[in-house]
């Protein structure tokens, strides 16, 4: 077969074109890795646990109740209720850790009457520990609340800011017209240091012959015009020396 001329000039031509084509185009670009989503993302700390906030931060107010002294929260609820025949010592811890602060004590002598004690005060609030024989406690039945080891004294509306008051809501300062208005006052249950403002029936030894009722209390100021205090727990008298 018979090659011109003009076909080997075409075709030289053809693939001089095709090597300048493929010159300027270059060769196929290399691929971009993409990044690791994981690797590349912040690390993310763990959020950590907030510690339980401690309930006795959130006691707002004290309610004398005759078999226990109640600690509550904003809105009414109890957070805890001290009971009189529990723990003095552990009665003060739970209360220093109510006000922030340990108490002011005041120790006094027994008398004819009772036994010595420790009062323990928070600005116008009292725990008065009363240091009775426990021996003999055990020993003759009185362990119950004929015999408290604590009882609380109201002095003022307030301690150091945490409310003081009795469940109807009375306080020390209020009229004493107040306190005979209270759906609880009674002058019939007759104890020896005041009236009663709420009183339960309490459990009591076998062959206990006396009262089995224990009130939270009310005393008047000396011209009878105001509330000078509320305390408990009072047991029902049937006399006083």
């Amino acid at each position: 077969m018979t090659i011109t001329r003009r076909t080997v000039a075409i075709t030289t031509g053809a693939l001089a074109l095709v090597f300048s084509l493929t010159g300027c185009l270059g060769g196929s670009p290399a691929a971009t890795p993409t990044p690791d989503a994981a690797s590349s993302s912040p690390a993310v700390e763990p959020t950590p646990t907030a510690e339980p906030a401690d309930p006795l931060t959130t006691v707002v107010g004290l309610v004398a109740r005759p078999e226990g002294l109640e600690l509550r929260a904003d809105g009414g609820t109890v957070v805890t209720t001290l009971d009189y025949m529990s723990s003095p010592i552990d009665a003060v811890t739970t209360l220093t850790a109510v006000f922030d602060e340990p108490p002011v004590d005041e120790p006094y002598a027994a008398t004819n009457h009772r036994p010595g004690g420790v009062f323990h005060r928070w600005d116008l609030f009292v725990l008065d520990e009363r240091l009775y024989d426990e021996a003999r406690r055990q020993a003759e039945g009185y362990d119950w609340l004929v015999w408290p080891r604590f009882a609380v004294y109201f002095d003022g509306p307030a301690a150091d800011g945490v409310v003081l008051s009795s469940s109807s809501g009375l306080q020390a300062g209020d009229a004493w017209s107040a306190a005979e208005s209270d759906p609880g006052f009674d002058p019939d249950l007759w104890t020896c240091t005041g009236t009663s403002i709420e009183a339960v029936t309490t459990a009591v030894p076998s062959g206990w012959t006396g009262a089995d009722r224990v009130a939270v209390i009310v005393t008047p100021t000396d011209d009878g015009a105001m509330v000078k205090w509320i305390g408990a727990p009072e047991l029902e008298a049937d006399g006083c020396a």
